[in-house]
This record gives structure tokens, sequence and C-alpha cells, in this order.
């Protein structure tokens, strides 16, 4: 690898994000490491959002720090990152939100990792939790190097803001699929994992804060959005052996208890009915009951209490 070659490429899928995506941005500018690709793509914004890039490129691209964006007329964020994702010529993507913030090291430790350990394909971390304004809000959310698929399907362990990979790891994978629109990192890294890449996680302080706010593009409405969940874990069930396929049904069960917890109860009983015809097992059927109700009651901590039994 050479010092002066570009490896890593950035990419960000934006979506009317004209009073929020700015600090990102900067924080993305601010990076020390030269050179640098960023991958921009707009997803039908309909208020500023798409000037508001071009102001940005305008202003900070230079030799080394190349801007490029582009527009995804299919809408959701898989397609969006799938657009961008086509457009990478570098040799590793990270992928990142709208609405987070890096620190200025940020790009230069993972690049500095795989430069370190070239047999690597996906190296990860894990995030600070923000407020709105993205000051930290004492809580980690953890990348796991370990127990993977089980990590990734109950925790999100490889969301997008939690690592970087070989763009031809994401390409073997098959990349983004346009059809999930909810948990479409959760999905993407069961097909990662199950190309059973190496992994390396990074340790120190974390380096990127997730901003949690009510407009967040990693928010997580329930049974206002049941069919979005629902897809996806269809999606991944047909993906997996069984052991595997557990997992996802044991994920549904721990959304079910979350659609009661909202008051529809009816939507809650439907998903049970169908996670339970698929277990032809008694003892897993009457775990899935279990996590419904522990989830159902408000218990925290469903998946890792049950973890034992799967």
């Amino acid at each position: 690898m050479s010092a002066t070659e570009t490896l890593l490429t950035i990419v960000v899928p934006v979506f009317n994000r004209e009073h929020l995506v700015r600090p990102t941005l900067d924080s993305i500018a601010a990076q020390t490491l030269r050179p640098l690709r960023i991958i921009l793509v707009d997803n039908n914004s309909t208020d500023g959002t798409l000037e508001t890039l071009r102001q940005w490129k305008r202003e900070v691209e230079t030799p080394t720090f190349a801007v490029d964006i582009f527009s995804e007329t299919t809408q959701g964020a898989a397609a969006v990152r799938e657009c961008g994702l086509r457009q990478v010529t570098t040799e590793y993507t990270m992928f990142f939100d709208s609405d987070d913030l890096m620190a200025p090291v940020h790009a230069a430790l993972a690049v500095d990792a795989f430069r370190r350990n070239p047999d690597v394909d996906l190296i990860g971390w894990d995030v600070s939790v923000g407020n709105a304004e993205g000051k930290f809000t004492g809580k980690v959310v953890r990348f796991y190097d370990s127990d993977t698929r089980w990590h990734n399907i109950m925790h999100g362990s490889l969301a997008t803001q939690r690592y970087a990979a070989r763009t031809s790891l994401f390409r073997q994978a098959g990349g983004w699929n346009p059809e999930v629109r909810g948990w479409d990192d959760i999905e993407l890294g069961f097909r990662i994992l199950s190309a059973n890449p190496k992994i390396l996680k990074l340790t120190g302080e974390p380096t990127v804060i997730w901003r949690a706010h009510k407009d967040s593009i990693s928010r997580q409405d329930f049974a206002s959005q049941s069919d979005v969940w629902e897809h996806a874990l269809e999606v991944m069930r047909a993906e997996s052996h069984p052991r595997l396929s557990r997992y996802v049904g044991l994920k549904g069960a721990i959304l079910a208890g979350d659609y009661a917890k909202e008051g529809e109860s009816a939507k809650a009983s439907a998903l049970m009915s169908r996670l339970l015809a698929h277990e032809p097992w008694a003892a897993y059927r009457l775990l899935l009951r279990l996590a419904y109700r522990l989830q159902r009651s408000g218990l925290r901590g469903v998946a890792r209490l049950l973890r034992p039994f799967y």
C-alpha cells in the first residue's frame, strides 16, 4: 500500500437533512487522513439538502479530499447506500449516517489498522451515544468481535457507524438490499458474517458519536412500521440455516413485546402466531413466549438473559 494512495471512501446517505447534515459533514472534513474520498448520495430531498451538499463540496474539496455527489431516486437508506457503494473504487469503504459525528482521527485510525493488519477484512469500534446536540450521554454501544452473528442480530453490532470493511467484502456479500427498508444494516451484516471475514476491534475511547434525536436515521418506531421490521426478519430467515433462524425468531419475539408495550396487542399477537408456527420444537416455542412476556413487561436485556439457551 502506498502512503499517497487513496485507500478509504466514506459513503453518506442523505435525505432531508438541511438543518442536520452540516455538523456531520464538517466532522468528516476535519479528518486528519489524506488522501480521502467522500461520496454523498441524496435521496430525493425536498428541502435545501442538495444545495447544502454542493456548498460544502465547494468549500472543502481539494486534490487530496475528493467529494462526489450522486442522487438516488429509489427511496430508502439501503438503496441510497447501494448507490454509493457502486461508485466506490478504493480498497476500503466506511458507511456513515448523515446525523452522526466522527472525531478528527477516526478515519486515520481505521486505515492505520488496515495497513498494520493486511489480512483483516473488517475493523469495528464502539460508539458513544450523544444527544441531539452531539453531547455525550454517558452511554456506549459496543461492537462485538466474538459471537458476531448473535450480536449483530440482537444488538445491531454491524450498524453502519460501527465499522469499515474491504469494499470487496461488501460486494461479495451482495451489497445493500433496497427491498429491506428497516434493519437493513443488520440484514447486510447477516450476509457479511456468512463470508467468515477476519475481524479486528479497535480499542480505546470511541471516536464516533451517534446522535440520538427524533429524526435520527437510526430511530426505531416499532408498531407504526411493523411491516418494515417484519419484512427484514423474513428476509433474514430465508437466508439462514436453522440455528440462525432461531436467532431471528427470538428477535421477532422481542419485537412483538415492543408492539405490546406500545399498546398494539393485535400486531403483537399476529407476529407471535407466525413465529410460533415457524418453530417446530416445543422448547423453543416456550422460549419465544418467555421472551415476548419479558420484553412486554419492560425488562431490559432479554436477549442477553436467554443467550445460554440458544
